[in-house]
């Protein structure tokens, strides 16, 4: 378990005057073991957090720190990502096997690797012996799991899970977020938990961040902040929610 700390973090696209601000002086942490939910509409910046906390975008400002230090650049990486579109993350001429065995150490022996892919695979409630097949021959909640057991495979401190259910229908999404939470309780890491989904994020994030444009607009305790926002923004966002619809009888909505 490790703690995640995004330090006035600033990330801009382009340069000088046609220079795009992405992510605006943010700063947030997710603590040790715990779940921090990051939500806002499209084009927040929350995606773009999460990827410059893997490296994938560089930043233009700020720090971003694992208990304490800088995140190392070389050597196992102590932060891995779930990606919205789990078919895009493994590569369909690659069994999911090779997918998983692909991210552990390479001081592992080919039996060690079998062992692991097999162990972490009945982790996410799949099949071992499917471990040969390619990714078109699963459903994509299946493969969702399979993306989130690659992940697992480099034993990661912190997870960071980018719309990982907002491709999926809603009975898988349940599903996916249970495994989630059963994972995190059950290994121990730290998660950055990104969503334009606030039900989502209450159901899974302790703490939450409400960013827009760029900027965190909100962030406390979820149900907290959920139960009494005190940004205009948040409300809206609550507003947006669709409610069941009832009827009476006589078929009259109320």
């Amino acid at each position: 378990m490790s703690e995640l700390r995004f330090d006035d973090v600033t990330i801009r696209y382009g340069l000088r005057r046609a220079a795009v601000t992405a992510v605006d002086r943010v700063s947030l942490v997710v603590p040790e073991g715990g779940v921090t939910g990051v939500v806002g509409e499209s084009g927040s910046g929350k995606s773009t957090l999460g990827r410059a906390a893997v490296g994938l975008v560089p930043l233009s400002g700020g720090r971003i720190l694992l208990d304490g230090a800088p995140i190392p650049s070389r050597g196992p990486r102590p932060l891995q990502m779930v990606f919205q579109d789990p078919y895009s993350s493994l590569d369909p001429r690659m069994s999911v096997g090779a997918s998983i065995a692909e991210m552990m150490p390479a001081s592992r022996t080919r039996r060690e690797r079998t062992t692991e892919v097999g162990r972490l695979l009945e982790l996410v409630h799949l099949d071992p012996r499917q471990a040969d097949h390619r990714p078109a021959r699963f459903s994509g909640g299946q493969r969702q799991r399979i993306a989130i057991a690659r992940a697992l495979a480099g034993r990661p401190q912190v997870l960071i899970a980018d719309e990982i259910t907002s491709a999926l229908d809603v009975l898988i999404q349940g599903a996916i977020l249970n495994l989630l939470r059963e994972l995190q309780t059950e290994l121990g890491f730290s998660m950055l938990f990104i969503s334009h989904n606030l039900a989502v994020v209450r159901y899974v994030a302790s703490q939450i961040v409400v960013m827009r444009d760029g900027q965190v607009v909100e962030h406390g305790d979820t149900l907290a902040v959920l139960d009494q926002p005190q940004a205009d923004y948040t409300r809206e966002l609550l507003a947006a929610i669709p409610r069941p619809i009832h009827y009476t009888p006589d078929a009259r909505r109320v």
